[in-house]
């Protein structure tokens, strides 16, 4: 029953989408009518209970129309649409089944609204932009819509774009990517912003062992949506193209960033040394020789001490493994070879 309820709303919201402010809005962006309509992007009426309404008129009972996440009761029990006045942009499984939907607002708050979850869409389990998967194409995933269909037009290479739902990317999205690429090489494109790299940073460990990972810098404030619909489609593919960096480079430059105002000061350094050897260490064999030289390079160490921080972070690491040490507050605790135990202790990153 869920399906054909997400079917019918679907055609509903593409029959409302011509007489609203989503294809002028959306056109000014730098999505045409022709790629509004490939994306089938819909319309969900400002109404209380349009969508409900007309649901009902079809036959859906109101328990299955309030199962499907397309409507949900006020405090009074009433039943109410969930997305009123929004750009409606429709989930889609790997076949082309509509199994929800993302909602954008022109301006109130949230900006995006995704279907909450039902039996047939998880948010940790789903990507927007499965279907439209081409086989030869490299996978570039966004944090929303706009940004994955901004991808796809992005001049010179064609590109697969893909977005979240709402939720960070995780462990159950990597099974979900393998299904449906050859998942050989990725790239992340998030928001030029501290979360954005911060998210970047985190998935790391999602594809150390299974693919080429790379990150976008994309300029700070912008997403490959503004960026199109503000400098065009070439600009965009170059951006992507030449602004995008191995993954792990992030995940180093995050762990020596605390340490960024004390890198005058040997303490510092050092300070600086053990926190990127540490991550350095958890890398994937094929990322280690290129961090190694750029740690180095960076802090003005040479190679062989850098190497013997992550050598002797690695080993702590083993032995942790192999015989824990109780929890602490921060963290198992690195040294360098040769250093004096009853030495004081380097002051820590600047706040």
């Amino acid at each position: 029953m869920l399906i054909p309820i997400h079917q019918q709303a679907e055609r509903f919201f593409l029959s409302r989408h011509g007489s609203s402010w989503v294809p002028g809005y959306l056109a000014e962006r730098g999505f045409d009518r022709s790629t509004q309509s490939r994306w089938h992007i819909g319309y969900a009426p400002a109404d209380w209970r349009a969508l409900t309404n007309h649901l009902r008129r079809l036959g859906f009972s109101d328990t299955a129309i309030e199962s499907s996440g397309l409507a949900r009761r006020t405090s009074r029990g009433t039943l109410i649409d969930f997305f009123r006045d929004r750009a409606m942009f429709p989930i889609k499984d790997h076949d082309g089944t509509t199994i929800a939907f993302i909602g954008r607002s022109l301006d109130a708050e949230p900006r995006y609204l995704n279907s909450p979850q039902t039996p047939i869409y998880r948010k940790r389990q789903t990507l927007f932009g499965l279907h439209a998967l081409t086989p030869s194409r490299p996978l570039v995933i966004t944090e929303g819509p706009l940004d994955a269909i901004a991808v796809t037009l992005a001049g010179r290479e064609p590109l697969n774009g893909l977005a979240l739902c709402g939720t960070a990317l995780t462990a159950d999205h990597v099974p979900v990517l393998t299904r449906s690429h050859d998942l050989s090489h990725i790239v992340l494109a998030f928001d030029g912003d501290r979360a954005g790299r911060a998210a970047a940073t985190r998935s790391y460990p999602l594809f150390k062992g299974i693919c080429t990972a790379e990150a976008v810098t994309l300029p700070t404030g912008r997403d490959p949506a503004g960026i199109l619909g503000e400098d065009g489609a070439e600009a965009l593919a170059a951006i992507l193209t030449e602004r995008a960096v191995p993954l792990a480079d992030l995940v180093v430059d995050a762990a020596i960033h605390p340490w960024q105002r004390s890198l005058d000061y040997a303490e510092g350094r050092i300070g600086a040394l053990r926190s990127a050897g540490a991550a350095i260490a958890a890398m994937a064999p094929h990322d280690v020789a290129r961090q190694i030289a750029r740690v180095a390079q960076r802090l003005g160490f040479d190679h062989p001490i850098v190497t013997e921080a992550v050598t002797e972070c690695l080993a702590s690491h083993l032995a942790d493994a192999d015989f824990p040490a109780p929890l602490t507050f921060g963290g198992p605790a690195t040294r360098l070879k040769g250093r004096n135990p009853n030495e004081r202790s380097p002051r820590g990153p600047t706040p």
